[in-house]
């Protein structure tokens, strides 16, 4: 401790990536007046054939303790989080500290055991008052509620850049509703729902907004999806009017075949927006320079 009251000014991040002792952070923390980043992970590598269960994952002690250190803190920015075995319980309890925090930008709850309570716990971080921008979510549990829940949170969202739900179980039905709910979004720029078992009535949302000219999205990620080479065409229609896509990853939609007329058009209408992105830039900097 005296380590870290001596060079407390310095330090502005924080990581831990194996906690055994699940000691009160608070003590730490309080001493680190800069500290704008910090990730925690509960657990021990390579423990190997010594495994117990009891040695990974977040108690309640230590979901308390790190409320606190959230909603006393007024410089930390990032709050990583994942592979805690997070479940709604101790988000819950976190909750009590992030309602209260208007300093995080970038939350990762990845790699835990979040279900559509979780998210409905989650929104509440979304709506119009919110600085969160970025929100990883991948490999929970959140299935198509879920997605209903997110839905009205980003629907008066106007911070989010960055939303990532991959490894979900949402279905093409929570894929649809959690769209619908960025219909009008103009600051997410990148979207990645990949491995949701996403359909048709998905892609039709997406199309939507990608042919809305208030849309900000630049990065889509759809891959390992159920959708078919008719859903690629939806897609392709919605591209049309786009001006701002210049990533759309759909491999391993098994049911496109990977000759599909559509899949080169979109790659084709992706790189136009990317070379159509460059050459304002680049004509400005000619003109600059002459």
């Amino acid at each position: 401790m005296a380590v870290v009251k001596a060079s407390s000014e310095y330090i502005f991040t924080l990581e831990i990536d194996q906690l055994l002792s699940h000691l009160d952070l608070n003590e730490i923390c309080a001493q680190l007046r800069n500290l704008t980043r910090l990730r925690v992970t509960y657990g021990v590598k390579q423990i190997g054939m010594k495994y117990e269960r009891m040695l990974f994952g977040m108690k309640i002690s230590d979901a308390t303790n790190l409320s606190h250190i959230i909603k006393m803190s007024n410089t930390l920015t990032t709050l990583w989080l994942p592979s805690n075995l997070l479940d709604d319980d101790l988000l819950r309890m976190l909750m009590t500290g992030l309602v209260k925090n208007t300093s995080i930008t970038s939350l990762d709850l990845s790699h835990n055991k979040l279900t559509n309570h979780g998210a409905r716990l989650l929104s509440k971080l979304l709506g119009p008052e919110s600085v969160i921008t970025t929100l990883k979510l991948c490999d929970n549990q959140i299935h198509a509620e879920g997605g209903r829940y997110l839905s009205r949170g980003l629907r008066y969202n106007t911070s989010l850049v960055e939303l990532d739900l991959r490894l979900n179980r949402l279905t093409d039905d929570g894929g649809r509703m959690l769209l619908e709910g960025l219909v009008d979004h103009t600051s997410l720029t990148n979207l990645n729902l990949s491995s949701n078992m996403l359909g048709k009535e998905s892609a039709e949302a997406l199309a939507e907004i990608l042919s809305d000219s208030v849309t900000a999205l630049r990065s889509v990620d759809l891959s390992s999806n159920a959708l078919n080479e008719s859903d690629g065409d939806v897609l392709l229609q919605g591209l049309q009017q786009n001006s701002t896509v210049i990533a759309l990853d759909l491999r391993q939609n098994t049911q496109i075949p990977a000759d599909a007329d559509c899949l080169v058009k979109i790659a084709q209408k992706i790189r136009q927006n990317e070379v159509n992105m460059k050459s304002p830039s680049s004509t400005t900097d000619g003109g600059s320079n002459t």
